[in-house]
Formats: structure tokens, C-alpha cells, sequence
């Protein structure tokens, strides 16, 4: 289930989702790039990636290569997903610091942390949790925020507008700055390239045409329709973002999120 953030933080946080993982066996759980960092607040600790087990609350930084996650036995996970740019303007540390990191949220957040991960365990209600997590969250806005760099925002709302389709030049032209420029912007806030940026925003245009035009879509047309000029093109960046072909993500996974399967 996905859900809405309120107004005011809206700003920081792109949406919540609330997956159930049910079963007493190990199961794959492939994770790929969305363009965000986030918090996970998991009920038990059964999440395992390289064979070590994952904090029961962490923030992730930005996800430059996809990764396999074990999940073992049931997993009720609450994930908190930013913008782009959001925890860059939380922590003012530079978003590239914190690419593919796995950080304990009483860590990163001191006492604001540890609060939040009781607050939502003490609770089996959705509801309630929500509530707690804006409110906690409310509260490291209080001291941890500052204003987002206006070129990067103005470039984002490019992108996406554009699907991902469009030149680092046309990119550039449009908002009147120097390709280095851009690219140092882009590292400090969001952690990644403009380029990487914008072909994880086209794989995702790829994916939601995929889904729809379920049951039966046209690879070649989903893929003219996100900007690939050919499949093989389409097949290429798919598997360098997710590790699978279209087809393999469409046929043989179970989505618990656009970039969350279940193998």
C-alpha cells in the first residue's frame, strides 16, 4: 500500500509504503535504483544482504548498482521514501557520501531515531503509525533542514516532465548552466550523474507503461514510448539498472514496489 505524505512534508518525502511479506521460508528480493534514499522500519530483523543482516530501522543512501536481499521468514516493512534530493536537505551531507550505505537510524538520527523505531513497533495500527512517523519526523525537520539548491530542483522538474528523455546539452541549455556545473549539483544532492539520473527516470517510464498495458503489452511499443530507439538499446539499460530483461521482470517477479520484486 502506498500513501501520501502530509502537506507540510511533503517537500522531503516523495510517499510511504506498507508491504506485508508473508511465508516461513528465504526468499529474493531484488532492489534497484527509483532515484531516491529513504528509511526502512522493518517488524522483525529477517532482511539479509551479503549474508549480514540488516538493522531493524536504517536509512539507505542512493542505490548505484541493484542488490539481492534475503528476506527470511515474515517481514512487515514500513519504508519512507524521499525525493531525490531529500536527504541531502536533511542531513547537508553530500549525497554521494551516502550512496549504497546501510545506516542504523539511532545512528544517523541520535535519539529522534530510536524514538521513532519503538514508537512504530508498540503499534499494529497503520494509522497510528503513520502518525507517529510525521510526527518524529516533524521533529528532525526542527534540527536537521535547510533550502534545496533551486538549479537542481529546476532540473528535476526537467527530467521528469521529460520522462528522462532529453540531452545533458538540452538539459543544460534549458536551465542556463555548464554540464560540470550540473554534474557537481547533481552528486553533491542527489549522489548520482544527471545521465544516470535521467535513465533510471526513462527505465521507470519503461516500467509503468509495461504494467499498463498488462496483460498483454507490446515490448516495442513500451519501449518507443519511453524514448529507446530499439529493444536491444531498451534491453541494455533495463539489465544494467535492474539485472533482468524486461521480460524477466514482467514474467518471472512478483512486484512489491516499481523497484521491489519478489524472484
Amino acid at each position: 500500500m502506498q500513501v501520501s505524505p502530509s502537506s507540510d512534508l511533503s517537500g522531503f518525502i516523495r510517499h510511504y509504503l506498507f508491504l506485508n511479506i508473508a511465508g516461513n521460508h528465504s526468499r529474493k528480493l531484488r532492489l534497484f535504483s527509483d532515484g531516491s534514499s529513504g528509511i526502512v522500519l522493518a517488524s522483525h530483523q529477517t532482511l539479509f544482504l551479503d549474508a549480514l543482516p540488516l538493522p531493524a530501522a536504517f536509512c539507505y543512501g542512493q542505490i548505484t548498482e541493484y542488490k539481492e536481499i534475503c528476506c527470511q521468514g515474515d517481514a512487515r516493512l514500513i519504508i519512507i521514501v524521499f525525493h531525490p534530493h531529500g536527504l541531502y536537505r536533511l542531513l547537508n551531507v553530500p549525497a554521494s557520501e551516502l550512496n549504497d550505505k546501510i545506516i542504523s537510524l539511532s545512528d544517523i538520527f541520535a535519539g529522534v531515531g530510536q524514538a521513532l523505531e519503538s514508537a512504530v513497533a508498540a503499534t499494529d495500527s497503520l494509522s497510528v503509525k503513520l502518525e507517529h512517523i510525521e510526527f518524529y519526523f516533524r521533529k528532525m525537520l526542527s534540527t536537521h533542514h535547510f533550502m534545496g539548491d533551486p538549479l537542481v530542483n529546476t532540473a528535476l522538474d526537467l527530467i521528469h516532465r521529460h520522462k528522462g528523455v532529453l540531452t545533458i546539452q538540452q538539459l543544460t541549455d534549458s536551465i542556463g548552466c555548464h554540464s560540470r556545473q550540473l554534474e557537481r549539483k547533481f552528486n553533491t544532492a542527489i549522489g548520482l550523474s544527471p545521465k544516470h539520473f535521467c535513465n533510471i527516470v526513462r527505465t521507470l517510464s519503461f516500467v509503468k507503461s509495461l504494467q499498463n498495458a498488462a496483460p498483454k503489452p507490446n515490448l516495442t511499443h513500451c519501449a518507443y514510448d519511453s524514448g529507446y530507439y530499439d529493444q536491444a538499446h531498451l534491453i541494455r539499460e533495463f539489465r544494467k539498472i535492474t539485472g533482468l530483461t524486461p521480460s524477466q521482470y514482467y514474467k518471472h517477479s512478483e512486484p512489491l514496489a516499481v523497484n521491489l520484486l519478489r524472484l
